[in-house]
């Protein structure tokens, strides 16, 4: 496979709705930056010279499961037969909705990302550096940039309920406001392009009850896997592709596509990231509908070196959420005890009355 131009960053900085900021450092590598239109393009590269037919700009429209196989309808008349069938048809997964693992959206399971990916001759960024605002604006999403090798990604994201009520029709101009405030903090610097300015969903519920049923399995974003705190998906993507393949595998062995079979899949994702994205949306729900919490929590860590480091390393996804229980109980606890006991002293201090 070849390779994809790759921007390791060693730095984040994170922020909380009241200005409140973890500024983290690492030895090495902390996270790879990479252009998803590049990652795409070397994916599909290596499918075509592994012998894989791959069919382009072919919509799916219709999925029919029988005892006997699955029927694909595409929008122009086309049908395509199969044994089994993989949907890695992302967020509208039509695969999901026909095969009856769930229903519509709702409005507070899908988040929207107003974002824009343009060239450094346009946009700079400092490459050493990703930074992500909590709770963007003192509201119910996030913010960030993140510089790629020759480019910078940058933008907001918001559960879909939020954006209903608060943004505004013509969304770009909340992202040029969003791109004047990163410049003027000398964040950003350049200019703002129109036509690299996208808008995308993404799920945020977590990943659904069933990931699998008789003759169908779902991968990546069709499936709900993505962080609901960090919006990472492309690993859950590439950790459910694997585990989906390695299945539908074993059942074109065994001669058996059926729901029973099939569940194996299920419960493989659910051992190695189902317990994490699960976390990960409650995280959400607690965090950012609750913008004082956010920032005590990076008020704390920007005073205290392990607990920095815990909180960054957590929100960049290095960290489990098991782990960072388990270490910020034993490493951050007595910190933070103290640091309770020094404000209650401050505050008895400063209310005790003046004697005469």
């Amino acid at each position: 496979m070849r390779s994809v131009p790759t921007n390791f960053v060693n730095k984040v900085v994170l922020e909380s709705p009241s200005g409140h900021v973890i500024d983290f450092e690492s030895d090495g590598p902390m996270y790879a930056l990479i252009r998803r239109l590049e990652f795409d393009e070397a994916l599909l590269d290596h499918c075509k010279k592994g012998g894989i037919e791959v069919r382009e700009d072919v919509t799916v429209s219709r999925v029919t499961v029988t005892e006997k196989g699955v029927c694909l309808s595409s929008t122009s008349g086309e049908e395509f037969e199969a044994d089994v069938v993989i949907g890695a048809d992302g967020v509208n997964s039509v695969v999901a909705v026909h095969a009856g693992l769930r229903g519509p959206w709702r409005p507070t399971q899908v988040a929207v990302d107003g974002t824009e990916e343009s060239p450094l001759s346009d946009v700079s960024a400092g490459q050493a550096a990703m930074h992500v605002y909590f709770g963007m604006g003192g509201g119910y999403g996030y913010g960030y940039v993140f510089p790629k090798p020759a480019h910078v990604n940058f933008g907001a994201g918001f559960l879909l309920d939020y954006v209903k009520k608060h943004v505004p029709a013509k969304p770009y101009a909340q992202h040029l406001s969003l791109f004047e405030d990163l410049r003027a903090r000398g964040v950003l610097s350049g200019h703002s392009e129109r036509e690299n300015f996208h808008y995308y969903p993404l799920p945020f519920a977590g990943p659904l009850k069933k990931i699998s049923t008789h003759r169908i399995l779902l991968a990546g974003d069709a499936a709900g896997f993505v962080n609901g705190f960090t919006a990472e998906g492309i690993y859950y993507a590439m950790v459910s592709g694997e585990h989906a393949a390695r299945t539908v595998l074993a059942a074109v062995h065994a001669r058996d596509a059926s729901a029973r079979f099939l569940r194996r899949y299920d419960e493989a994702c659910e051992a190695e990231v189902g317990l994490e994205l699960r976390k990960s949306v409650a995280l959400q729900k607690r965090f950012y509908s609750n913008p004082a919490l956010i920032d005590l929590v990076v008020e704390f860590a920007s005073r205290n070196a392990s607990v920095k480091a815990l909180v960054a390393r957590f929100g960049t996804g290095q960290l489990s959420y098991e782990e960072m229980k388990r270490r910020i109980l034993v490493e951050a606890l007595p910190d933070y005890l103290g640091y309770q006991t020094r404000k209650l002293r401050n505050w008895l201090g400063a209310s005790a009355p003046l004697s005469h």
